[in-house]
């Protein structure tokens, strides 16, 4: 009877019976500022052209281990159920991806003669009540289980992508209460990767319809047994995106009208909603479905699998319009590219609310995309992220897009992307190679704009405070005072000595939050003295970590031998801004201090009195 409502469920959700696999693919309306039709075609000539030619085929089917603690014994039916899950999730990503002109790419399922998923059963060391949800060290140690078990069948289940299920839940079919203790996490990449899932009795697509029975989940609350599949299942949905190699983001408010809630946002919590009318249900992202394109799993594809793809941006344009963020460049790169995605994460939320988008390089390089600026955020760093994606599945980033190539930004007052310290970064590394090289001459240094041609022009002066004077001997008509501009009382650093408005090596101050114009190097532990001689009223600037450093450092201010700002710890991520009064101050002084001196290449960016 079971197989019978199973094979007529398949059927409701529009998948055929035999693979999961949706049997008329509904073609995705693309939205402005996605890529084009034209553009969807060239990537997948791409593809078929790297596949095609000296093809190196093969089934890389995904890993399914059913892991059971040393005191409980498997779940009953489970091959019956987690076989449902795991082809529903199947038809769910080929769906998605022949929406999007992709067809038959999905994940590839090891089955048996009667059409189920082979499910290895790794018993494992642990006790129940050893494991706890989300731990580490317990997720580790069931994945050496589950690969014991699969070398037993001659399977390197490091060389494969993995989902592993958890016998940890708790079920009182009484109180209708259920809980859970598994690892509920995954990571990986186009060549191996490993998603941690729990298994439960009520884990089944048959039950994704049913609104009218309920019960009490320990995470969720009082929800209905369709609502708590759409959330476990999505969940092994969501988590496998991760072993694949795929970020988080969210959906733009076109896609969210249009399609639902992004898959690796929170489309974990709303797969299939749609069938009990509750929310439009959950999509695959477009960019991601171009990422998964290529993947070995999607593609069947294994030609140089072992190859990293890296590469090279050039000629940046960027211009934040209404629309969203417009960008260009070129790329160049060891592997044909299929795609580039590009990600804006603002501050705050982890990446869950990373605004996606992508582009396609045309044969020479170049590309174009529109990347929307971040929903109801306003006066707030962000980041942007950039990810080339190769043919043979191979990406610059994978589960977390902050690996990629990375520039500052920010979201202004109106919400729009700010981006002129990306500009700026941009100019300044490009004027960079051209000084080293002896090629920033005049008339190049004439076309900088004002502030990068400052920030030259004072690296070209001596790094001294030789023949300048202290804050407290400045004229009066000086309303505005560089702090590098003036002469401390007394200096010192941690490590590499005492530079002004240069690094240790003579190079710019760039920060998270891109280049200072002017700046105090101040390698931990550092305290530079000044007198002030009563004469300026405040004092204004930022704090980072330099670029290539990764210490944490905590900086504060002390006026006359009392403190009167200090940083929390301040990391390579983000820049820290203060502004303090200083009216009546005869002496102060800036400190740097960090407990592990290693990498704390800490700075004052931009300090400067007012009076």
């Amino acid at each position: 009877m079971k197989s019978l409502l199973a094979l007529a469920f398949l059927c409701l959700t529009g998948y055929s019976v035999e693979t999961a696999s949706p049997a008329s693919p509904v073609k995705v309306k693309l939205l402005p500022g996605e890529p084009s039709d034209s553009d969807l075609a060239r990537a997948r000539e791409v593809l078929q052209k790297w596949e095609n030619v000296q093809p190196e085929k093969a089934d890389r089917l995904m890993r399914v281990v059913y892991w059971t603690p040393a005191d409980r014994e498997p779940l009953p039916e489970y091959q019956a159920r987690l076989s449902r899950v795991m082809t529903h999730i199947q038809g769910f990503y080929d769906q998605e991806m022949a929406g999007y002109g992709f067809p038959r790419r999905s994940i590839k399922l090891d089955k048996d003669a009667q059409g189920q998923v082979k499910i290895t059963v790794a018993k494992g060391q642990l006790l129940a009540k050893d494991c706890s949800e989300e731990d580490q060290r317990d997720g580790q140690e069931i994945r050496q289980d589950a690969l014991a078990a699969l070398k037993l069948q001659g399977i390197d289940g490091d060389k494969e992508t993995l989902v592993i299920f958890c016998n940890l839940t708790e079920w009182d079919p009484v109180k209708r209460q259920m809980s859970h203790h598994s690892p509920y996490y995954a990571s990986g990449d186009s060549q191996r990767g490993t998603a941690w899932q729990l298994d439960s009795a009520l884990l089944d697509p048959l039950h994704l319809a049913i609104k009218d029975q309920f019960l009490d989940d320990r995470q969720y609350g009082h929800i209905s047994l369709g609502k708590y599949n759409s959330i476990f299942i999505g969940g092994v949905c969501h988590e496998l995106g991760h072993a694949l190699g795929l970020p988080h983001c969210k959906e733009c408010a076109g896609c969210r009208a249009a399609r639902g809630t992004a898959l690796m946002g929170g489309g974990n919590r709303t797969y299939f909603e749609d069938l009990r009318g509750e929310s439009k249900g959950s999509f695959l992202s477009l960019p991601h479905a171009l990422k998964l394109a290529s993947h070995p799993q999607f593609s069947g594809s294994v030609k140089q699998i072992q190859s990293q793809v890296k590469a090279e941006f050039s000629e940046w344009k960027m211009d934040s319009q209404a629309d969203g963020l417009h960008v260009s460049a070129k790329v160049s790169a060891n592997l044909p590219l299929t795609a580039i995605i590009a990600y804006a994460d603002p501050e705050g939320g982890g990446d869950y609310n990373s605004e996606i988008a992508s582009g396609i390089p045309q044969a020479n390089g170049s590309f174009s995309l529109l990347l929307p600026h971040p929903e109801n955020r306003r006066n707030t760093n962000a980041s942007l992220h950039f990810v080339a994606v190769a043919a043979n599945g191979s990406a610059t980033a994978s589960v977390w897009s902050e690996q990629a190539l990375s520039f500052p930004a920010r979201v202004d007052a109106v919400g729009r992307l700010d981006v002129s310290q990306v500009l700026a970064t941009l100019e300044l590394e490009k004027a960079w190679l051209l000084k080293k090289a002896g090629h920033l001459d005049a008339t190049v240094k004439a076309a900088l704009s004002p502030m990068i041609r400052d920030l030259f022009e004072r690296l070209d002066r001596a790094d001294s405070a030789a023949g300048k004077s202290s804050p407290a001997q400045a004229a009066v008509e000086v309303k505005k005072l560089a702090l590098s501009d003036a002469a401390p009382e007394s200096a010192q650093t941690g490590w590499g000595g005492v530079h002004y408005d240069r690094t240790h090596d003579g190079a710019p101050l760039i920060s998270s939050s891109g280049p200072a114009r002017h700046g105090l190097y101040a390698h931990a532990n550092a305290e530079h003295s000044y007198e002030l001689g009563g004469t300026w009223t405040s004092l204004s600037g930022r704090v980072g970590i330099l670029k290539g450093g990764y210490g944490k450092v905590r900086f504060s201010l002390w006026a006359d031998g009392k403190e009167i700002w200090k940083s929390k710890m301040v990391d390579a991520e983000s820049d820290k801004s203060f502004s303090v009064k200083v009216a009546g101050v005869q002496k102060l002084i800036l400190k740097a201090d960090a407990e592990d001196k290693g990498g704390a290449w800490s700075a004052w960016l931009e300090p400067e009195l007012s009076r």
